[in-house]
């Protein structure tokens, strides 16, 4: 008997905001990047995000710019400062219950998000995921080189790379899968699965899920 897929977004969803936007927030404020550089940049970026306007390319080499050129293990010494005082209280108690029911129901988890994996693994551990889909970030000589490997998991993307880890590991269709979004951005990723919900919907996604008689799972 087939073991059910259970794919979370991460960024408003499990989390109460996005860590990309708040890692960089974090590096502002602790001084590791230029404020008056990085904040304008920052915002925009995010809001062009949500319109659903995102130029992935410009975004990532902005993102990345963060981290060019440092190594694995100084941006880890970071992050896990980042970890302790953004995300832990930025966890959704309540989509972790939802986390809970499917570990419970013995599914196979797996996190797919957008975010790049630098961001993305650490989180992923603190969550207890074991599977992850994220944007994949280069590293060359030992240090990171500021850019992405293959293709963003964004949009399209994410439901490629998401394809890609089914066939990897033995999950050949969507027919037991669900998968729990906030945004508009992972439509292609909701239309494949059997059993797309959408938690704290943004407004265009709540409208396709009216549309459609998609679940939706309003969080506190």
């Amino acid at each position: 008997m087939k073991r059910n897929l259970a794919i979370f977004d991460l960024d408003n969803t499990i989390l109460n905001g996005d860590s990309d936007y708040s890692w960089i927030n974090f590096l502002i404020q602790t001084g590791h990047v230029d404020k008056e550089e990085y904040e304008k940049k920052n915002q925009y970026f995010y809001d062009k995000y949500y319109e659903g306007n995102l130029d992935y390319d410009e975004w990532a080499e902005f993102a990345l710019s963060t981290i060019k050129g440092k190594t694995p293990d100084y941006v880890e010494h970071i992050m896990s400062e980042f970890l302790s005082s953004v995300i832990e209280p930025m966890i959704n108690i309540y989509a972790l219950r939802l986390l809970h029911n499917h570990h419970h129901n013995d599914d196979v988890m797996l996190l797919a998000s957008a975010t790049n994996s630098v961001i993305v693994n650490p989180i992923a551990k603190r969550l207890g995921f074991e599977n992850i889909v994220a944007t994949e970030v280069e590293v060359i000589d030992g240090v990171y080189s500021g850019k992405i490997v293959g293709i963003p998991a964004l949009g399209e993307g994410k439901l490629i790379k998401v394809r890609e880890w089914m066939l990897n590991n033995n999950l050949d269709d969507f027919k037991n899968a669900t998968f729990y979004s906030d945004s508009m951005n992972d439509f292609p990723l909701l239309l494949a699965v059997n059993k797309p919900i959408a938690v704290n919907p943004d407004n265009k996604l709540r409208e396709e899920c009216k549309k459609r008689s998609w679940e939706i799972i309003d969080l506190p």
